[in-house]
C-alpha cells in the first residue's frame, strides 16, 4: 500500500515537472475518462479529484466529475460540479444541460427546463437540450410543445431511437395514431431490442383495431422480456377487446402478480369481472385501483354499479365521486338510480 501510494505521488510529480498545471489537470482527466469509460467510478473521481487540485479552475474536470456524479445517481453532488463549471465557463453549454439532467432526476423540472432553456440560447442545435426539455412538456402534458423540441432533437440528431420513441408516445396521447406507429417503426428498425416500443406500438395499434399487428408487437416484447407487466396489461387489453375474457383476466392476473401496485391491470381485471356479471370480483379490483389511483372515476362508477347490482347500500356516493370526477356516463347512472 505504501508502494503503492509512493508511486501515485512519484506520477504526479513527474507530471507536473514535465507539464504545467493545467497541462497536468488535463492528463489526469483523460485518464478519469478512461476509467469512467470502463465503469471504473471510484478510479475515476480520484483522477479528477487530482485534477481540480492542481488547476481548480479547469471547468471541463468538474464537468467530468459530475458526469460520473450522475452515473451514480450523486445528484446533488452532481449539480454543485456543474455550478463550479458554469461559473467558470458560463458560455458553455454543457453544463447547464447536465445540471438540468440533474434537476429532473431529483424532480425539479422547473429549474430543469429553465437550465435547458438556458442551454438551447447558447448551442441552439443541441440535441439534448431539445430531447431533455420535450421530455419535461410531455411530462406536464404540453404533448404538443414536446412534439416540437422532439422534432429539433430529430433535425440535429436524426438516427435517434429513443427521440423517435417519445415522439411516437406524445403522438399517440394526442390520438395521431397513424403518426405514432410510423414514429415507433422508425424507432424499432434504428434498435430492434428496445421491448418497450414493441409493447408501446402494439398498445396503439389496439386502439386502431389492428388485432392482429398488436398480437405480433406483443408477441416480441414477450420474446425480449417475459416479466413485463405493462405488456400482460394490454394483452389482457387485446383479449378483451376480442371477447376472449378468461383469456384477459390470466393477462391481467399475471400483470398484477409482476406489479402489485398496477391500477391499471386492477380496472382491466375489473371491468372483465364486471362485464361477465362475477360482480364481487369486480368490486373488490375496482377498491383496489381506487386506493391505487383514487382520481380515476370511472373507477367509482364502475365501483358504484357492482355495489348497486351487489344491494350495497352506499352505491350512489360512488356515483357522486365519479361525477366529480367527470367520468364519462356518470351523470346518467346518478339521475337514474339516485334520487
Amino acid at each position: 500500500m505504501v508502494k503503492l501510494a509512493y508511486l501515485i505521488a512519484l506520477i504526479q510529480f513527474l507530471t507536473l515537472s514535465v507539464f504545467g498545471q493545467r497541462e497536468t489537470a488535463i492528463v489526469f482527466t483523460i485518464a478519469g475518462a478512461k476509467h469512467a469509460r470502463n465503469k471504473d467510478y471510484t478510479a475515476a473521481i480520484k483522477d479528477y479529484n487530482i485534477a481540480v487540485k492542481y488547476d481548480s479552475s479547469y471547468a471541463y474536470a468538474y464537468i467530468a466529475r459530475g458526469y460520473v456524479e450522475v452515473d451514480l445517481k450523486e445528484y446533488r453532488k452532481a449539480i454543485n460540479d456543474f455550478d463550479r463549471a458554469i461559473r467558470l465557463e458560463p458560455a458553455d453549454a454543457r453544463p447547464y444541460v447536465s445540471r438540468g439532467a440533474s434537476y429532473y432526476e431529483l424532480g425539479q423540472w422547473l429549474q430543469a427546463l429553465q437550465d435547458y432553456d438556458k442551454a438551447l440560447s447558447l448551442r441552439p442545435s443541441d440535441a439534448s437540450a431539445h430531447f431533455n426539455r420535450g421530455m419535461i412538456k410531455s411530462d406536464r402534458f404540453d404533448y404538443k410543445a414536446a412534439i416540437e423540441d422532439f422534432d429539433l432533437a430529430l433535425m440535429y440528431r436524426p438516427n435517434d431511437s429513443k427521440t423517435y420513441w417519445n415522439r411516437g408516445e406524445a403522438k399517440a396521447y394526442l390520438r395521431n395514431l397513424d403518426g405514432a406507429i410510423r414514429d415507433y417503426d422508425t424507432a424499432i428498425r434504428l434498435n430492434k431490442n428496445l421491448e418497450n416500443v414493441y409493447v408501446k406500438r402494439g398498445a396503439v395499434k389496439v386502439e386502431a383495431k389492428d388485432f392482429k399487428g398488436a398480437t405480433l408487437d406483443l408477441d416480441t416484447a414477450y420474446m425480449l422480456n417475459p416479466r413485463d407487466p405493462i405488456a400482460f396489461c394490454i394483452r389482457g387489453i387485446l383479449a378483451g377487446r376480442e371477447g376472449k375474457i378468461d383469456m384477459a383476466i390470466r393477462h391481467f392476473t399475471n400483470a398484477i402478480q409482476l406489479k402489485p401496485d398496477y391500477a391499471q391491470a386492477f380496472h382491466g381485471r375489473g371491468y372483465q369481472y364486471y362485464r361477465t356479471q362475477h360482480f364481487q370480483a369486480a368490486l373488490s379490483d375496482f377498491s383496489r385501483e381506487i386506493e391505487l389511483d383514487p382520481r380515476n372515476g370511472s373507477a367509482y362508477l364502475y365501483r358504484g354499479d357492482a355495489k348497486r347490482m351487489l344491494n350495497v347500500e352506499d352505491f350512489c356516493m360512488d356515483f357522486r365521486k365519479a361525477v366529480e370526477l367527470k367520468a364519462e356516463g356518470a351523470d346518467d347512472a346518478l339521475k337514474k338510480f339516485c334520487h
